[in-house]
């Protein structure tokens, strides 16, 4: 009875926003579509961590919490970054230089994009202020993870459920 009633309790609980972490390392970068000669891109690999709060990694992302990004020796702040989630079957968190899903060259801007089911990364795409007609472009990431970020509150709630639970099984097997 007490079991159905904590799982009915629960149950009714909306979800609540969690810390998710993007970590990830962009490589092996090709020029975008100018003519002409294009520069070696000016950072390969990019890495970067992200974290963000949503109800899960396949929800839509609710606010950024902190960005660990330098590309070209640019060091992006939460404030140049937004999102756009969800971007049809994509999540997009990037610069808002030109709007999250745009790139202009000659700008220290970005983007990462990843599909939202799945979790597997689709493009990372920068520019600098360096170059004037550049943007690299990489389709590939080694590594790329989103996870949740367990919160001390949540472990310490399900850590006093379980042991109400074991209190209360050893309390009726005892009373036989």
């Amino acid at each position: 009875m007490v079991v159905v009633v904590l799982v009915l309790a629960f149950g009714a609980i909306p979800a609540q926003a969690i810390p998710i972490t993007v970590e990830f390392t962009a490589v092996e970068f090709t020029a975008g579509d100018f003519p002409g000669p294009n520069p070696p891109p000016p950072t390969d690999p990019v890495s970067g961590t992200i974290v963000y709060e949503a109800a899960s990694t396949t929800a839509a992302i609710e606010y950024l919490i902190s960005i660990d990004l330098t590309i070209d020796t640019h060091v992006y702040q939460l404030n140049e970054v937004g999102y756009i989630s969800p971007h049809g079957l994509y999540q997009i968190i990037g610069g808002m230089l030109n709007n999250v899903d745009t790139i202009a060259s000659h700008t220290n801007d970005f983007w990462i994009a990843w599909n939202r089911n799945t979790l597997i990364p689709a493009d990372f795409g920068y520019a600098s202020s360096n170059f004037e007609r550049n943007i690299w472009h990489s389709q590939t990431f080694d590594p790329f993870s989103i996870t949740p970020v367990p919160e001390p509150a949540t472990m310490l709630l399900i850590g006093s459920g379980l042991i109400g639970l074991a209190g209360y099984g050893r309390k009726k097997f005892f009373k036989k």
